[in-house]
């Protein structure tokens, strides 16, 4: 599944990180969001999502979201 399907307030672990050679993916490793994390999703609109990762917040576009598979 991935996170751009899922609702606000749904909490979600990082199952897989597909593309790991795309820099921006390894920029978004590097502030927390890698296999096993677990994070909620806060706000879906439009394009974007905002997620929380512990007490950090994160925004991400739903191209991003596409390369991230969550259980």
């Amino acid at each position: 599944m991935e996170i751009a399907t899922l609702e606000p307030g749904k909490e979600f672990t990082v199952k897989e990180i597909k593309g790991k050679s795309n820099p921006i993916l390894r920029k978004l490793s590097a502030m927390g969001l890698k296999e096993g994390t677990k994070a909620k999703v806060l706000l879906r609109n439009g394009r974007i999502l905002l997620l929380q990762l512990g007490t950090s917040r994160l925004i991400i576009d739903r191209d991003l979201a596409s390369y991230i598979e969550v259980a």
